[in-house]
């Protein structure tokens, strides 16, 4: 049995969310060396390569740069109302997912917004299936 391209990268996808958080980077980019390896091998499109460089929304810093400004504000006043806004805390709040910061901040208009663009992108990749 082979993959199509799209199911080569939605199960490498997969096994990346099932990486811990500490080890999260480490399994993007040995997806992305081994999609690289696969495509230099058997000749995939370019396309596939930058489709799967992106970190999946629900992580901060694949969010559009006026969102994580948004919240970036939002992070700093909380972490300033309890005393622990330092520098580290800030970046470690942005480079996690939007629900590492329920406890922190609220999330719900940031949840639907990606909640609505992952509707939209399978939408169009159910269309574009056919």
């Amino acid at each position: 049995m082979g993959f199509t391209k799209r199911e080569l990268i939605e199960f490498l996808d997969e096994l990346v969310e099932l990486a811990s958080e500490e080890n999260k980077v480490k399994a993007v980019l040995a997806k992305e060396k081994f999609v690289s390896d696969f495509e230099n091998t058997y000749g995939y499109e370019k396309e596939v390569i930058t489709e799967i460089t992106k970190l999946p929304p629900h992580y901060i810093a694949a969010m559009p740069d006026a969102v994580q400004e948004e919240i970036r504000q939002k992070v700093i006043a909380a972490l300033t109302e309890h005393g622990e806004c330092t520098p580290e805390n800030v970046d470690r709040a942005m480079s996690s997912k939007i629900y590492d910061l329920e406890d922190l901040i609220d999330i719900r208009e940031y949840v639907e917004r990606m909640e609505k663009e992952q509707r939209k992108k399978a939408e169009q990749k159910r269309r574009g299936g056919r």
